[in-house]
């Protein structure tokens, strides 16, 4: 069973915890804004404008000024999912909570849980980080991103998800 509501009950104990692992996504884009700006500095060089005076400062600093506001607005976009975002697997389910200020969360239960899907780009396969989807037998998708490890979260979260639910009870 899968629940929307932020005041789910799981219980039981933390079998593992995790938060977006955004280190290489700040790497990526870190080296992306800079070798594109290496790239529009040696252009703004080339055609000569490097040193036209724009608002009494020289375009170049301009170029260095735009790409540094652009990259720490990155930076923040990456540190704001990651404190959004926590993955918590319980003995008896998956929590999935989203939010800073309101909060949502996602629960899968194991006699919920459908099957687990991983993905795992070039980039994520260098730094050691990839995408799992949990799908619930309700069709409803639970991602969680940029997640380290994926392999060993996968059969972690296999490990307890995939065990069937029994419940026993005394005979009068």
């Amino acid at each position: 069973m899968t629940s929307n509501s932020p005041h789910a009950p799981v219980s039981g104990s933390v079998v593992w915890r995790e938060k977006p692992y955004v280190i290489p996504a700040a790497i990526y884009r870190t080296a992306t804004i800079v070798v594109i700006a290496i790239f529009a500095l040696f252009a703004e060089m080339w055609l000569g404008a490097a040193l036209t005076i724009f608002y009494g400062l020289p375009i170049y600093l301009w170029t260095l000024f735009a790409f540094t506001l652009i990259w720490a607005l990155s930076l923040l976009d990456l540190l704001l999912y990651w404190a959004k975002n926590t993955y918590e697997l319980r003995e008896n389910g998956l929590e999935v909570r989203r939010g800073i200020i309101r909060l949502n969360s996602f629960v899968v239960t194991p006699s919920g849980f459908g099957d687990l899907m991983l993905y795992q780009s070039l980039g994520g396969r260098i730094f050691g980080y990839g995408d799992l989807t949990v799908n619930s037998q309700g069709e409803q998708e639970t991602k969680l991103t940029l997640m380290r490890s994926p392999f060993e979260a996968a059969e972690v979260i296999r490990g307890v998800m995939g065990k069937p639910a029994v419940r026993l009870e005394a005979w009068s």
